[in-house]
């Protein structure tokens, strides 16, 4: 497995460097790497009319009150929100619609922090689903196109509760550098933002130990201080009390709490604003940036 992970890397760096298009590169990738040939499947999506009819039929009953990616910044950024993120497709099937889940605790949370929307201490974010606005990705368009159209108009009007009296943030806020439209230097400009966050703050990392900002912290070099907690790589939520608890009675809270652990963030992060805290939810924002040498120059 290890081998072919790493010809995979070689070919890709090869065709990286004699200029491949991009698309090229994943249709050819597309056949030896099931991630790749899943993205590539999502990219290429195209719906049957039949599916946009459903389509339609569920995006009318979205909420209309989801702010844009630079309005939520702005909120975090100028109004010092915390930010609880329901965004990830695994959120949505693993826990809020497994009849099953394996911990209905976190499954309770994740519903009532979906139905309660913002409030004065933290921003909840989901995802801003609008198949058809061009400003949002395409490949982010035709992911959740797909997510809704599995899950059926039924199911949504049973399951989802928005609340219709507050506001969401745009949950890919901080992955908006994936628009293939920006060009280089509006990606820059929109990640120096994300940056300007905790300039001079001092951030407490919240995170497993294979967390890819133990292997590169040069985006956070802006930052007072930096420190560390360490929490579980899967399955985080069986130490939530535990991850609360070491933050709560060892940092105050001038400390800017930065969180990278899939669902445990979204509850640990509203949980945190109630007390006083700034918690940010970030998913897997720098492992991406970090990771792919298409925006790793922009850090």
């Amino acid at each position: 497995m290890k081998i072919k992970k790493f010809i995979l890397k070689i070919f890709k760096e090869f065709m990286r460097l004699f200029g491949v298009p991009w698309n090229i590169r994943t249709y050819i990738l597309s056949f030896f790497d099931k991630d790749v040939r899943w993205e590539y499947e999502i990219r290429t999506k195209k719906f049957t009319l039949e599916e946009i009819d459903n389509l339609m039929e569920i995006q009318a009953l979205f909420p209309k009150n989801i702010l844009d990616y630079e309005k939520t910044l702005d909120e975090i950024i100028l109004n010092k929100k915390s930010v609880s993120r329901l965004g990830d497709g695994e959120e949505f099937t693993e826990n809020i619609l497994n009849e099953k889940p394996l911990f209905p605790l976190l499954k309770q949370r994740l519903t009532e922090i979906l139905e309660h929307g913002s409030d004065e201490n933290v921003l909840v974010c989901t995802n801003n689903f609008n198949v058809f606005d061009k400003n949002v990705p395409m490949f982010f368009r035709n992911h959740f196109g797909r997510f809704w159209q599995s899950i059926g108009i039924e199911k949504f009007k049973k399951v989802f509760h928005f609340n219709s009296k507050t506001f969401y943030g745009d949950a890919y806020a901080f992955l908006f550098y994936f628009n293939e439209n920006d060009d280089g230097s509006l990606k820059r400009k929109k990640l120096e933002k994300i940056k300007s966050i905790w300039q001079n703050k001092k951030i407490l990392f919240v995170i497993s130990k294979n967390s890819n900002i133990l292997k590169d912290e040069k985006f956070f070099l802006n930052a007072q201080k930096t420190e560390y907690v360490y929490a579980p790589s899967q399955w985080a939520f069986t130490e939530y009390d535990r991850i609360l608890n070491q933050i709560t009675q060892n940092y105050d809270k001038d400390w800017l709490i930065y969180l990278e652990l899939g669902s445990c963030a979204t509850v640990l992060s509203y949980d945190l604003a109630k007390m006083g805290y700034q918690a940010l939810d970030m998913g897997d924002f720098y492992s991406r940036i970090i990771m792919n040498k298409r925006y790793r120059d922009f850090v």
